[in-house]
C-alpha cells in the first residue's frame, strides 16, 4: 500500500514549474556484490538450524530525468551456496523495480510503478508486517498507476490504484486491490490539509472481503527539515464492521542525521494467510553519515498482526548497518539483523510437521559482510539551443 502513496508524493516536484531549458540526465550503474552471511535460524523455525551462505548478487540500475520525464529501473538476483546443500541455487532471490512519471502539462502528472520480488524466504516479501515464514518459494507483484493534477496555486487532486498479488509457488495465493482519491490544500507555506477516500478489496482462494475509509490528514513543517504528517478516519469493513484507520509519520533530515518514525493502524494481506489481517505497526529509521566515507544506520520495528479467526502475532525487527566507501568503485558494508516473532498466524492443522503446532516463538540473528563493485556511467543531455551555446555557437 505504501508504494502508491510514495509515488503520488514523489510526483509533486514534477507539478512545480520547471524551466524549459533544464538539462536531461541519464545514468547507468551495473554492480556486483559478494557477501558472506551467517544465519542462526536459516529455516525460521522454533528450533533453528544455523548456517553459512555465500551470496553473489549481480544487479543493474538505470535512470533518466528531464524537465517532464523521470524513469527508474532496477533488477537484481542472488546466487548462493550454503553448507546446507538444499539451499544451493542460482536463483535464490529476484528483485525488480520500475518507475515512470510523466508531466503531460504544467498541472498534470501521470505515474506508474512496478515492483516484483521472488524469494525462498517469504519474510522478505511480507514488507508491511515482517511476518516470518518457513523457507518456501514465494512471489509478490505490485503495480501502481497514479494521477496528480494541480487545481490551482494551492490545491491538488490525486488518484491512484494499487494491485498487489502474493503467492507461495504451487500453493496459497492472495490479492489486494486498493483505490485512492484525495484532495490537498496548502493552508500556509508550511501546513497542508488533505481529505481522501480509500477502498480495498481482498481476494484469495478462500473468500473475498472489502473495506471503505474516509480519511482527513494534516501535514506540517515543524522546522526546517522536520515534518509531521497525520491521517485518520472511520473505515467500514465487510468482516469487522466499523473500525478506525490511522497513520502518523515524523521525519527529520539534516546534514548530520536523517530520522524517520512511522505508525500505521490498518489492514493488509500476509502471504499464505486467508483474508485481510489487521496491523498495528511502528517503525523507526536512522541514518548517520559519520564521515564522507562512513555511514551508520539503524532500522527497528514492531508489528502486531491479527487474523479474521482471532490468531495474533507480534514481530520485533532490528537492523544495524555500517558502510565504508574508500573511493573508486568499491564499497564495503556489514550488518546485523534480529527478528523475533511471538505467536503464529497459520492454522495449526496445516503447519509443517517439522514446525509443530505450537510454533509461537521464532528467533533469528543474521550477520552479513559484503563488498560491492559499482561503476557509474552518467551523461547530461542539454536541449539543442543550450548545447549550441555551451559550444559557443549562436543558433
Amino acid at each position: 500500500m505504501h508504494l502508491a502513496a510514495l509515488l503520488i508524493v514523489a510526483s509533486a516536484p514534477l507539478l512545480s514549474a520547471v524551466p524549459a531549458y533544464a538539462q536531461a540526465r541519464t545514468e547507468f550503474i551495473p554492480s556486483l556484490s559478494l557477501s558472506t552471511v551467517y544465519d542462526d535460524n536459516l529455516f525460521a523455525r522454533v528450533d533453528g538450524s544455523a548456517g553459512r551462505i555465500l551470496q553473489l548478487r549481480p544487479s543493474v540500475e538505470g535512470s533518466h530525468e528531464s524537465a517532464t520525464v523521470r524513469l527508474l529501473g532496477l533488477y537484481s538476483f542472488d546466487i548462493q551456496r550454503s553448507n546446507f546443500s538444499s539451499l544451493n541455487t542460482l536463483d535464490a532471490r529476484r528483485h525488480a523495480l520500475g518507475e515512470a512519471r510523466l508531466r503531460t502539462s504544467p498541472v498534470t502528472t501521470l505515474g506508474v510503478a512496478v515492483r516484483y520480488d521472488r524469494s525462498d524466504t517469504p519474510g522478505d516479501i511480507n514488507v508491511d508486517t515482517g511476518v516470518l515464514g518457513d523457507r518456501r518459494e514465494a512471489e509478490r507483484l505490485e503495480v501502481t498507476p497514479t494521477l496528480a493534477r494541480r487545481l490551482g496555486p494551492r490545491a491538488t487532486i490525486t488518484a491512484g490504484y494499487n494491485w498487489t498479488t502474493e503467492h507461495l509457488v504451487d500453493n496459497e495465493h492472495g490479492a489486494l486491490h486498493v483505490g485512492r482519491v484525495g484532495v490537498s490544500r496548502e493552508l500556509t507555506t508550511r501546513t497542508t490539509l488533505t481529505g481522501s477516500y480509500v477502498g480495498r478489496s481482498f481476494v484469495d482462494h478462500v473468500t473475498n472481503h472489502s473495506s471503505h475509509a474516509a480519511l482527513v490528514g494534516w501535514d506540517r513543517e515543524l522546522a526546517p527539515g522536520t515534518r509531521l504528517t497525520l491521517s485518520a478516519g472511520p473505515k467500514v469493513t465487510s468482516y469487522r464492521g466499523l473500525t478506525p484507520e490511522l497513520t502518523a509519520a515524523l521525519a527529520r533530515g539534516t546534514r548530520r542525521v536523517r530520522l524517520a518514525l512511522d505508525y500505521w493502524h490498518g489492514e493488509t494481506i500476509v502471504l499464505g494467510i486467508p483474508g485481510p489481517v489487521g496491523v498495528d505497526s511502528v517503525t523507526g529509521r536512522t541514518t548517520w553519515p559519520v564521515t564522507r566515507r562512513i555511514d551508520l544506520g539503524t532500522h527497528a520495528g514492531v508489528s502486531g498482526v491479527s487474523t479474521l479467526d482471532a490468531r495474533d502475532s507480534t514481530i520485533y525487527r532490528g537492523t544495524l548497518v555500517g558502510s565504508w566507501s574508500p573511493g573508486g568503485l568499491y564499497s564495503i558494508a556489514a550488518s546485523y539483523g534480529l527478528d523475533f516473532q511471538r505467536g503464529s498466524l497459520r492454522d495449526p492443522s496445516v503447519l509443517d510437521h517439522q514446525l509443530g503446532p505450537f510454533a509461537d516463538r521464532v528467533l533469528r540473528h543474521v550477520f552479513r559482510v559484503g563488498i560491492t563493485i559499482a561503476p557509474r556511467y552518467g551523461r547530461s543531455i542539454l536541449p539543442p539551443d543550450e548545447a549550441a551555446r555551451a559550444k559557443g555557437v549562436t543558433r
